[in-house]
């Protein structure tokens, strides 16, 4: 096992992202400001994540060989993000994700998984040597879910510590939630997850403490500009609480902010760092991003998130 590796398994999406004073309601039309073209992905974006903190990360996803993908062989070349194990096909397009980002840097998205869509438990386990040589994994719900517990199982399997990302949020068996260390939900997929509508931190106290009765080890929820709740255990009444970072520059977009945090978590717990610090470190991080534009591209560096 190499020290703090750390396996995401997940997506690459090119995101084609435009920005406009609001976002247009059904049969509107809008004139934006600007559109900028950059990769995205939610695995793909926390890898960079990982990467620019001090990780050493790779990732398995399935991208096409086309121009889409080359752009994002280019960025992990670029960024020190690990490829051995990227699946290349010549038989489908690498998908692609449209962002609408408005006045206040809120934003709606589509995401074409694409080339992505087809990787399946057979590839995952093809790259399983890689989960023999790392400590940690991360993934998601943007992959076929039948990939993602497999590869919650093979992690387990291998002593791994796991975090889960349920965006976007599907229903799943809960057996599979006792395979989670780490579970990072926002208000919007712990609500789904709990019934239980996230309006306040209260809120999220009673639904971190429902997230770990279903077998998760540690229940993280992320709710954008009210800060982040972490609750360690179901008997954890209080919870850790983190408000939002204020800082001197404005938030821009806040697409991204979430991998971001999941990406400077994994690398901080990888570390051995403890909980809370990991937790202010992410946090750090996540609110850095959101004052610059992009997914990937906005992750901070690790000398700008201490």
């Amino acid at each position: 096992m190499r020290k703090n590796k750390i396996i995401v398994v997940g997506i690459f999406v090119v995101d084609l992202s435009f920005k406009s004073t609001k976002l247009p309601k059904p049969g509107e039309t809008v004139i934006g400001d600007h559109y900028n073209i950059g990769p995205g992905g939610k695995g793909s974006n926390q890898c960079v994540s990982i990467a620019r903190a001090g990780g050493d990360v790779s990732l398995i996803a399935r991208i096409g060989d086309d121009e889409f993908g080359k752009m994002g062989l280019d960025l992990y070349e670029k960024e020190n993000v690990g490829t051995e194990g990227l699946v290349i096909t010549k038989d489908e397009k690498t998908g692609s994700a449209t962002i609408s980002i408005d006045g206040n840097g809120m934003n709606s998205i589509i995401v074409v998984p694409g080339a992505a869509s087809g990787l399946t438990k057979e590839m995952v386990n093809q790259k399983s040597y890689l989960f023999r040589e790392s400590s940690m994994l991360l993934t998601g719900f943007e992959i076929p879910l039948d990939v993602t517990i497999y590869s919650l199982k093979i992690a387990k399997s291998n002593n791994l510590k796991t975090i889960l990302n349920p965006a976007p949020y599907f229903n799943l068996n809960h057996e599979i939630y006792k395979t989670v260390d780490y579970l990072t939900p926002n208000e919007h997929e712990a609500s789904a997850l709990t019934k239980i509508d996230i309006k306040t931190i209260d809120d999220a106290r009673f639904a971190g403490k429902k997230i770990c009765e279903l077998g998760v080890s540690t229940s993280i929820i992320t709710m954008g500009e009210k800060g982040v709740l972490c609750t360690r255990d179901s008997s954890d009444n209080e919870g850790l609480y983190f408000p939002s970072i204020k800082l001197k520059d404005p938030v821009i977009d806040t697409v991204g902010a979430g991998d971001v945090f999941n990406g400077a978590f994994a690398t901080a717990i990888s570390e051995g760092i403890n909980l809370e610090e990991a937790l202010l470190f992410a946090n750090n991080a996540a609110s850095i991003s959101v004052t610059k534009i992009g997914a990937a591209l906005s992750s901070p560096y690790r000398d700008q998130i201490k």
